[in-house]
């Protein structure tokens, strides 16, 4: 390669990345400038979501399940404490049931999936008109293994996925729904 062909080679890219720049500067601007900022995210306890989850007071939930559940939307909610007083209250419940997939010649399953049901509401806790209705769900597959810890560690790993992933939509569906009442 002669030095003209590297020196060429160089200018290039120097070009492409200089037109890429130019294409996406103006983009970049743009979304910056129209007002968009995140629900919740790392930008501290003064984001909006973060804001507006600490107002919402958390309701017991029964069971094992729902108390983890409820140790999780607290842990997201409440990023500076719980506060005094709440504007809005969460009721939610649990279900669960268990699905047997690939079973055997002799009956006994190999894998199985977890569906966990969690509706919940939204309410205006000083008038107690529900403000927003809806049912978080998760599909977790597991296999069933023939040593009883092994099955009881799979089938308690299982939950915890769920009440996971449960948690997590219960958290960006009412900030969501909060950021549109604000």
């Amino acid at each position: 390669m002669s030095s003209s062909e590297h020196h060429n080679g160089k200018a290039g890219v120097r070009r492409r990345g200089l037109l890429a720049l130019a294409l996406l500067g103006p983009a970049v601007l743009a979304t910056a400038a129209c007002g968009f900022q995140p629900m919740y995210g790392n930008l501290g306890t003064n984001s909006i979501g973060t804001a507006q989850l600490q107002q919402v007071d958390i309701g017991v939930i029964p069971d094992r399940y729902g108390q983890k559940l409820r140790n999780l939307l607290i842990d997201r909610f409440y990023a500076d404490g719980r506060p005094a007083a709440t504007l809005y209250r969460l009721e939610t419940t649990l279900t669960a049931s268990e699905q047997k997939l690939s079973i055997q010649k002799d009956a006994t399953a190999t894998r199985a999936q977890l569906v966990v049901l969690a509706p919940y509401r939204l309410i205006d806790a000083t008038t107690g008109k529900i403000l927003f209705q809806a049912n978080a769900r998760s599909f977790i597959s597991y296999n069933v293994l023939e040593q009883q810890y092994g099955a009881l560690a799979a089938v308690e790993n299982a939950y915890d996925r769920a009440i996971l992933e449960i948690s997590n939509e219960i958290t960006i569906r009412v900030a969501a729904e909060l950021g549109r009442k604000s």
